[in-house]
């Protein structure tokens, strides 16, 4: 029997797509053309799936809690999806992002989300601390049914969750070793009949060239998904869908065909299974990784992408067409989303009185112009002696000409606050080393100049690097150890996001004081409105990067 197994990761919020671009893509009406197409292809024997972070990262999409991305799911017929780590950043449902009464549930959101889906929500390494068991609004496995094939789908969330959301949110749940949950809830799923079994995991890789799948040399090997396939053992799952590193994959890692798709709506991962039903198993050797595929109205000829930087030469753009079909969206995932899109279309096209020269362009671990106008503003705003913003929070560029409310919050969607923590000298050299391993992005700043040596330590595990070699304030001062500094950053910082518990949790609660009366995004927004337009990108060279490894992390 031949299934044909679908999969998206990383929505973000991004439901309606991406209209501004040249040409547009994404969305999820048409994703659902691609997906009509391929059940008219094979019917009954398609599965659609998603390796988690569905909610977080658009105005359209946080102003519901993530909700219209649920009934776009439900629209397009998904059958599960992974627990992603900003899965759990709503908190309580309403406005407050963390318990702030008595009586509030921090994962009130996520609940609500979950019982409103037709497709269950799947994680086998997280747990409630207090039962040991997995949530009641989510499950560790399933078996679906897919034209008469039992299929085995197993769920696993980053155990990197803690550091890479709101850590009050996920206080009562413990996220464990990927590996072992695998093997355990494997073998339960082949027990009870599981024809195949596949893992959907908001863990991913990062493959620089996808073109041959028998050939992983550009895989970085230090990334969660290649770690998690390279410690499993052998057969245990017949195919693997990752995510969470906003990268590509499709490969065959470990004897394990491994894919993953772009994120923010912009492609989709396709595999064929074929599975022998007198043996219950999977035919390994005719398992198929399809390209990875852009999800395009119109495609260059003879490809399947709309990105002008991968056109070939003099190449068209033609209506695209897919499995013998030409693709337009779905009117009726459209219905469903488009009484969310009006609500929000006052509020998203507001004029902010910001004005930028050219784009301010973001980098997970260099100094960017963009990372340099948000900590000076946060550090202007507060005036403090010293920002932090981390890379990871800002979440795309910022575009050139006259800026709308939505462009802002395209930047920073998440509902992070203002904080400022009184610092030693050596906790701000401490949250710097933490902060640039190279297992998350680097803390853009303002006030102050560092150095990193990405050579140094790199045969060490991520955790265990020491890069940073040198640190001085903006005026080239040394930093003292023992001086203590005013030092703004995002709540989600403060609160010991990105790693820096160690430091964060040692400092006396009287030194962090967090401000819940304005969104960080506003504040920014208010912040560059008393500077001169327009604003021009730049960079002064505050980070320095000594024998340079790479240009680009993963988002998370």
């Amino acid at each position: 029997m031949h299934l044909v197994v679908v999969s998206t990761t990383d929505l973000h919020g991004w439901f309606a797509g991406h209209q501004d671009a040249v040409p547009p893509y994404g969305g999820l009406p048409l994703f659902a053309g691609f997906v009509e197409a391929l059940r008219e292809a094979n019917p009954g024997r398609v599965v659609v799936l998603d390796s988690g972070d569905l909610f977080q990262g658009t105005l359209e999409s946080n102003l519901f809690e993530g909700e219209p991305v649920v009934r776009g799911y439900n629209a397009i017929g998904y059958t599960a999806a992974a627990v992603g780590n900003h899965e759990f950043d709503f908190g309580p449902v309403g406005p407050d992002p963390v318990p702030l009464n008595p009586g509030q549930d921090p994962l009130g959101a996520l609940k609500r989300n979950a019982s409103l889906a037709a497709f269950t929500f799947l994680s086998a390494n997280m747990t409630e601390k207090a039962t040991g068991r997995t949530p009641a609004w989510a499950k560790g496995s399933m078996i679906a049914d897919v034209a008469g094939v039992k299929l085995g789908v197993i769920g696993l969330s980053t155990p990197d969750t803690p550091n890479t959301t709101v850590f009050a949110n996920v206080a009562a749940l413990e996220f464990g070793d990927p590996v072992a949950a695998t093997v355990r809830e494997a073998a339960a799923l082949r027990a009870s009949g599981a024809d195949a079994v596949i893992v959907i995991a908001h863990m991913g890789g990062r493959c620089s060239n996808v073109s041959d799948p028998h050939n992983p040399a550009s895989c970085e090997r230090d990334q969660e998904g290649m770690d998690y396939l390279n410690r499993l053992p052998r057969g245990t799952i017949d195919a693997y869908f990752a995510g969470h590193t906003h990268a590509e994959m499709r490969h065959f890692i470990n004897g394990t065909p491994a894919i993953q798709a772009a994120n923010y709506s912009r492609e989709f991962a396709t595999v064929d299974l074929w599975v022998d039903s007198r043996r219950h198993a999977v035919i390994s050797g005719r398992t198929t990784l399809r390209p990875l595929t852009m999800i395009c109205q119109a495609f260059y000829a003879g490809t399947q992408t709309c990105d002008p930087k991968k056109a070939p030469a003099g190449a068209a753009l033609v209506p695209a067409t897919y499995e013998g079909k030409t693709i337009a969206p779905v009117q009726k995932v459209a219905d469903v989303l488009n009484p969310y899109l009006t609500q929000v279309a006052a509020k998203r096209n507001e004029p902010t009185g910001i004005t930028t020269a050219g784009a301010f362009v973001r980098n997970y671990l260099r100094e960017s112009s963009l990372g340099d106008l948000l900590a000076d503003a946060l550090r202007d705003a507060a005036g403090a002696d010293v920002a932090f913003v981390n890379s990871g929070g800002i979440r795309s560029n910022l575009r050139a000409g006259n800026l709308l409310y939505s462009d802002m919050f395209e930047v920073m969607p998440f509902d992070n606050y203002p904080a400022i923590v009184t610092m030693t000298g050596s906790q701000i050299a401490d949250a710097l080393r933490l902060a640039s391993t190279g297992e998350r992005g680097i803390l853009q700043v303002s006030g102050l100049r560092y150095a990193i040596d990405e050579a140094r330590d790199r045969d060490k595990p991520m955790p265990e690097r020491k890069r940073v070699v040198s640190v001085a304030l903006a005026n080239g001062q040394p930093l003292e150890p023992n001086a203590l500094y005013r030092v703004a950053m995002p709540d989600f910082l403060a609160n010991g996001g990105d790693g820096l518990l160690p430091v964060t949790s040692a400092i006396p609660a009287d030194r962090i004081a967090i401000d819940r009366s304005i969104p960080l995004r506003d504040v920014f927004a208010a912040a560059l409105q008393k500077r001169p337009m327009p604003l021009q990108p730049s960079t002064d060279g505050r980070i320095t990067v000594l024998n340079p490894q790479s240009t680009s992390a993963p988002e998370r």
